[in-house]
């Protein structure tokens, strides 16, 4: 009678492609998982962007700001500072840059005088090289600005002065595409770094409003 052979154990070979096939599937499944929560993430960082976006957008449009009628080189004189020296637009080649004409006789001027200089002093700060704020005075003098500011010009800005007021004129007429018959203070102008003049804001604003410093750090490059 034969003796019948022993069952042989299961091959060892055989359980191994198993369990390598195992792992390969749960490092693939991870790996899936990780892709699409990549992947879920992205498109809420775009939505998040996307609000920003159009909340920053929002805050612009309420922000009552006029486009230049055909955006073109800017005047290039400014005015004229303490010394007589003409400020141009060559000492802020590359800025953005804020242009307000105002005066002393002038209440909304006197109104929005100090949040534009916090302003200004803010995004000098902020974007050294690439924000220039410009204050043109209309007045008869530098005795009424220097009074008006207590015997000193105040830091973060450039003071000039235009005292026939053909620098304003300029820029009216540029902005506008033609001559008003009258100019009115204050108003605010705004220059992109290439030179161009590209918007201007008629009479005075709360500079600390959120909506106008969106609008300006949108053209800081």
């Amino acid at each position: 009678m034969e003796t019948p052979e022993p069952a042989r154990a299961p091959s060892s070979g055989n359980g191994k492609v198993a369990a390598a096939a195992v792992a390969l599937f749960v490092v693939a499944a991870a790996g899936w998982t990780a892709w699409q929560l990549r992947i879920e993430d992205s498109h809420q960082a775009d939505a998040r962007m996307t609000a920003s976006r159009q909340a920053s957008l929002a805050r612009e449009k309420a922000f009552d700001v006029t486009p230049a009628a055909r955006p073109a080189p800017a005047p290039q004189v400014l005015g004229w500072n303490q010394a007589g020296k003409p400020f141009t637009l060559a000492e802020a080649r590359g800025q953005v840059v804020f242009v307000n004409f105002w005066a002393t006789w002038c209440p909304p001027c006197r109104d929005e005088m100090p949040s534009m200089l916090r302003l200004g002093q803010d995004l000098a700060a902020r974007f050294p090289g690439k924000f220039r704020m410009v204050a043109v005075s209309v007045d008869d003098g530098w005795p009424e600005v220097l009074k008006f500011f207590d015997g000193k010009l105040p830091a973060g800005v450039e003071m000039l002065r235009d005292p026939d007021q053909a620098v304003t004129k300029e820029y009216y007429c540029s902005a506008r595409g033609g001559c008003p018959e009258s100019f009115k203070f204050p108003e605010t102008y705004v220059v992109d770094p290439s030179g161009k003049l590209v918007s201007y804001v008629v009479g005075p604003r709360d500079w600390n409003d959120p909506a106008a410093r969106a609008f300006l750090e949108r053209l800081i490059p």
